[in-house]
C-alpha cells in the first residue's frame, strides 16, 4: 500500500539554504509538429513524450508571509503528499481545512524587493481515485491589477501544477536536502511529468530480486529523480538536457506490478537507450537520442560520461550492482524515418 510523506509550512519565516521555497516552471511543450513536420507518427503505443524543460527559480527562496482565505489567516499548513491539510482562525478558533477546502485560498510570497500574491483556483485529482491533485494557480499583477495562471503549457496556454514536497537545483536537476520547501511543479516538464507517469515521490511500491523474490517496499522518491534525469536525456547527471521536446520513449521498470511495462518488444528500430539513477544514466546502449542532434545538424557537446557508461554491454538487464531504477527505450530512426520505428519483427 503506498504512503504519503508530509512537509510543514507552517508560517515561520525562512532564510537560506531552509527557506520555504516555491518554484514554478516553464512548461515544456509536448506539440512536435514542426520538429517532425509531415512525418507520421507510430500509432502502435502511446508512448511517453519526453522533453528538455525541469522547473525554474522564478520564485525559488522566497520567504511565505502569509497564507489567507478570505480574510482568515491559516495555520499548520502541512503538504501530504500532493494534498494540503490546515487550519484556519475563524472568530479565535480552529477550524480544520484538507484538500478541495484550499480552493480560493491565497498566499503571500515575499522578498527582499517585493511581494507576490498567489491564489489557488481550482483543485481536482489527476483521475477519479488518485491521490495526485492537480492546481489551478492564479499570480496577481498589481500593474495591472489583474490575475493570470502561473503555469503555462507549450502554447501559451494556462496548465495547472503538481505541488511537490522539497527542492530541485535547477542548474544540476539534483534533488536537494529542503525539508521546508514545496515545488509547484507545472505540467509538461519533467518533475510533474515523472508524477503522471506513476513515480510519485512520496508514493512506495513493492521491488522484488530477478526471481520475482524476496519483495520489499521501497521509497519511488529515487524512481521520481531517476526519471526527471531520464526525461531529458541528462546522461551525465549535471543538469544538461540531450533531447527534443516530444520525442518519444519506451519507459519500463522493475516494480511488481510494473508501473511502466515495455511496449516496443514487437519493434525491431527499438534498442535500449540507458538506465537510469536518480544522478543520471548507469549504463548507455546503442539508441541515444544524440541522434536526433545529428540527423537534424543541430551542434552538441558529446557528453563527458559516455565512454564510461558505455563499458556496459548488458544495459537494460537492470542488474543489480547498478541500481538503477528504471531503463528506456528509443528508435534512433524517430527524425530521419519515423514512419519506420512502427516497423514489426518478422
Amino acid at each position: 500500500m503506498a504512503t504519503t510523506s508530509s512537509v510543514s509550512l507552517s508560517l515561520r519565516l525562512l532564510s537560506g539554504a531552509a527557506a520555504l521555497a516555491f518554484v514554478t516552471i516553464a512548461a515544456g511543450c509536448d506539440d512536435t509538429s514542426e520538429e517532425r513536420g509531415s512525418q507520421p507518427a507510430p500509432t502502435f503505443r502511446s508512448l511517453a513524450d519526453n522533453g528538455w524543460q525541469m522547473n525554474s527559480a522564478k520564485f525559488n527562496g522566497w520567504q511565505m508571509n502569509g497564507w489567507q482565505m478570505n480574510g482568515w489567516q491559516m495555520n499548520a499548513v502541512v503538504l501530504d503528499g500532493s494534498s494540503f491539510t490546515g487550519t484556519k482562525i475563524v472568530d479565535g478558533e480552529e477550524v480544520p481545512m484538507a484538500g478541495l477546502d484550499f480552493i480560493g485560498t491565497e498566499i503571500q510570497l515575499g522578498n527582499d524587493e517585493r511581494t507576490v500574491t498567489m491564489r489557488i483556483d481550482d483543485i481536482y485529482p489527476s483521475r477519479p481515485g488518485s491521490d495526485v491533485y492537480f492546481y489551478d494557480i492564479s499570480v496577481f499583477d498589481p500593474g495591472t491589477d489583474t490575475w493570470s495562471s502561473l503555469c503555462r503549457d507549450g502554447e501559451d496556454q494556462p496548465t495547472s501544477a503538481i505541488p511537490l514536497a522539497g527542492a530541485w537545483d535547477m542548474v544540476t536537476g539534483a534533488r536537494r536536502n529542503a525539508p521546508d520547501a514545496v515545488t509547484l511543479a507545472c505540467r509538461g516538464a519533467a518533475l510533474a511529468k515523472c508524477v503522471e507517469w506513476g513515480y510519485a515521490p512520496w508514493a512506495t511500491a513493492s521491488a522484488c530480486d530477478g526471481d520475482g523474490e524476496n519483495c520489499t517496499q521501497v521509497s519511488l522518491a529515487d524512481h521520481h529523480q531517476a526519471c526527471t534525469r531520464m526525461v531529458r536525456a541528462d546522461y551525465c547527471g549535471d543538469g544538461t538536457p540531450h533531447t527534443l521536446n516530444g520525442t518519444p520513449i519506451d519507459v519500463i521498470d522493475r516494480l511488481a506490478p510494473q508501473i511502466q511495462a515495455e511496449g516496443t518488444m514487437a519493434r525491431m528500430t527499438w534498442d535500449v537507450e540507458a538506465e537510469w539513477g536518480p544522478d543520471g544514466a548507469r549504463c548507455v546502449g546503442s539508441s541515444l537520442r544524440l541522434q536526433m542532434f545529428d540527423d537534424l545538424e543541430i551542434p552538441y557537446a558529446i557528453p563527458t560520461c559516455l565512454d564510461a557508461l558505455d563499458d556496459h554491454n548488458d544495459c537494460g538487464s537492470m542488474a543489480a550492482d547498478r541500481g538503477a531504477k528504471l531503463f528506456n527505450k528509443f528508435c534512433t530512426a524517430w527524425t530521419s524515418d519515423s514512419a519506420g520505428c512502427g516497423s514489426v519483427k518478422e
